[in-house]
């Protein structure tokens, strides 16, 4: 049975923050490249650690994920509740935001997508859309194919953690082996980097982290922050991207989890937590937020100042309409279990 009450992981929450921040500034740099707007300094630089800013930020949030979801749902489990609370922690927000999105720019463009087969809005009610897009356009309006490929891995999840717990070693055998020759082999539609089979690794980690106690001991630190300051300075070009977001994912994530360890301010918490609690709305609203408002200051130059001065402006629109969002799929939430 899920064990409903336990202590909170306070370094999750310090962690999602700096996944998100990744996603979101490399998505607003992005964004003003697509808007023509120039502009004279980055917020972040375009890599960190010799991988691309927005594959850091996920990387570092498919750990997370399997550390949470082990950490939940560890011994024995319902799968009747898991999926339902899976469900409902993902697919009433994701609907929610897609109909306004959808409103929104049926009144900007005053038609629908005629071109599209109707059919295809199976898709997006699955949260598949983003990532079928490879295999042609859809009704993919918001978030992109990390939904896709987190679904998959949502159910995975119960024959992971059955492979870990029963059988660590064949199940980490298996997982390493498919990472490490699957995209030899692989010609799929589907980039390597998104395609769900090859990001089993980092949700496996966190699973097993969580596993064998989640604790991070001083020398695993130690090897974890040397191998972030090698990325750094290190010409790494030689490394598939691939392998090269799965390491520094993997220890990014340890490295912070033993910084944690001495950070004993619990105000710094409180913060990461509020912040964290509404990264999946901030997902599914920054994307067309950040789109729509640079086209406002299309092929201008920004200085540094006006850089961040936009910067905070947009870190605002996506922070108040993400808080809407969560308020709003609450509510909708309400009246279905008033009706239960």
């Amino acid at each position: 049975m899920e064990v409903k009450k336990k202590e909170r992981l306070l370094y999750i929450d310090v962690l999602r923050v700096i996944a998100m921040m990744s996603v979101l500034i490399c998505h607003y740099t992005r964004s003003l490249e697509y808007a023509g707007i120039n502009y004279l300094a980055y917020i972040l630089p375009n890599e960190i650690f010799n991988v691309y800013l927005g594959s850091f930020g996920v990387a570092v949030f498919f750990v997370l994920s399997g550390v949470s979801l082990m950490y939940t749902y560890s011994g024995k489990m319902d799968l009747k509740k898991y999926f339902k609370k899976r469900f409902l922690g993902i697919f009433p927000m994701y609907w929610t935001a897609w109909l306004i999105a959808f409103l929104y720019f049926f009144w900007k463009v005053g038609q629908f997508r005629t071109e599209v087969p109707y059919w295809k809005i199976i898709l997006t009610v699955f949260g598949m859309d983003g990532y079928a897009n490879w295999y042609g356009a859809n009704f993919y309006l918001l978030g992109e194919w990390f939904l896709g490929c987190l679904l998959l891995l949502y159910l995975l999840f119960p024959i992971l953690k059955w492979g870990i717990e029963k059988h660590p070693i064949i199940t980490a055998v298996i997982i390493i082996a498919v990472y490490a020759i699957g995209p030899f082999v692989y010609h799929g539609t589907i980039p390597t980097g998104n395609y769900f089979v090859f990001r089993i690794p980092e949700f496996a980690f966190g699973m097993y982290f969580i596993h064998y106690g989640g604790k991070v001991k001083w020398p695993v630190a130690l090897v974890s922050g040397g191998i972030l300051a090698y990325a750094a300075i290190a010409d790494l070009t030689a490394i598939d991207v691939l392998y090269k977001n799965t390491v520094v994912g993997i220890v990014t994530f340890l490295f912070v989890t033993w910084v944690c360890t001495f950070i004993k301010w619990d105000f710094f918490y409180k913060i990461c937590g509020t912040i964290g609690k509404y990264a999946y709305a901030v997902f599914l609203t920054h994307h067309v937020i950040s789109n729509e408002i640079v086209f406002h200051f299309a092929g201008r130059i920004f200085t540094r100042l006006e850089n961040y001065i936009f910067f905070i402006l947009y870190l605002i629109v996506v922070g108040v309409a993400s808080k809407m969002l969560y308020k709003l799929n609450d509510w909708i939430l309400g009246l279905f279990k008033k009706e239960a």
